[in-house]
């Protein structure tokens, strides 16, 4: 099964299934709102909507619609990977002596990041002038749950899709060695996601994902989802350490090489650019960038 979000008004969304054909049934018509309603139900409506959603009337074509985020508000902020990728660690001009962590390095987006495919990322002058791109898997969680083994943590897995960590560089290095991750990876539409989570069963072995993000076409990073440092069972147990994980709740799972900051010379994103991230089972998320902080307030 393939969930989308959709917009009916600028602050007003409501949940899809996406059929392979590209209609989309209102997930209204199954009993539910929203996508995040629909997680939090459970393993049993899960089935029953997917059933239902094959023989039911699709009554929009994706192409005509207005995607959000497939979660437009997570019951909290995103969680977080970074330098989750060998990749991405060594082409970091670290100091001297630094190792690869050997646990995950956790952050946080806030929900209000959020936009979706197609969306466009407004770049606030006044805060950045060096917005850069991370391709990531992201995770759904289905079933919530504390202290949860690695062994066990696939089985809280509801889906993935896909995210762009986008960040401002000069806001999240401006004090050095103490980083603000939160700050500079927090602006709002920093965190495009989509087009639509695809629930396990439909996806397979998350392990063999290969993720390709383009700028103006350009192929900028290209990885596979094998190469993490930490995978997804771990990722999970680390985040349930003595915090339970709730249904809905958004795991971005870090990035690979190629992002603009460690280039030589450097590149950063700028008005008019286009980002696609592409991967063979979650689709494509695209995204422009235009220069302008927007009027909107949470």
């Amino acid at each position: 099964m393939q969930l989308v979000s959709f917009l009916l008004s600028e602050r007003d969304t409501v949940g899809g299934v996406l059929r392979a054909d590209g209609s989309v049934v209102d997930l209204r018509q199954l009993g539910y709102p929203s996508v995040l309603s629909l997680v939090e139900a459970g393993a049993a409506e899960w089935a029953r909507v997917a059933s239902e959603a094959a023989d039911a009337l699709g009554s929009h074509h994706v192409g005509e619609l207005q995607l959000a985020a497939p979660l437009t508000k997570p019951p909290r902020n995103i969680f977080c990977v970074g330098v989750n990728y060998r990749a991405h660690f060594d082409e970091g001009k670290r100091p001297e002596g630094t190792t690869v962590p050997d646990a995950p390095v956790l952050f946080t987006k806030p929900w209000t990041s959020l936009i979706g495919h197609n969306g466009v990322v407004r770049i606030d002058r006044q805060a950045t002038q060096r917005v850069d791109w991370e391709a990531e898997i992201a995770v759904v969680i289905g079933k919530g749950g504390r202290n949860i083994d690695p062994s066990d943590a696939m089985n809280h897995v509801f889906g993935y899709t896909l995210a762009n960590d986008l960040s401002a560089r000069d806001l999240q290095l401006a004090t050095g060695q103490f980083g603000q991750w939160f700050k500079g990876k927090g602006l709002d539409d920093f965190c495009p996601m989509g087009p639509a989570i695809v629930t396990v069963d439909e996806l397979g072995d998350y392990r063999d994902l290969r993720v390709v993000l383009r700028v103006n076409g350009v192929v900028k990073q290209d990885f596979l989802a094998s190469d993490m440092i930490n995978d997804i069972p771990h990722i999970i147990a680390r985040c349930s350490l003595g915090m339970n994980l709730l249904p809905g709740d958004v795991i971005i799972t870090g990035t690979a090489a190629g992002v603009g900051h460690w280039r030589e010379p450097p590149e950063f994103l700028g008005n008019g650019d286009v980002v696609e991230i592409e991967c063979a089972g979650l689709g494509l998320l695209r995204t422009q960038l235009v220069e302008g902080a927007g009027a909107d307030s949470w």
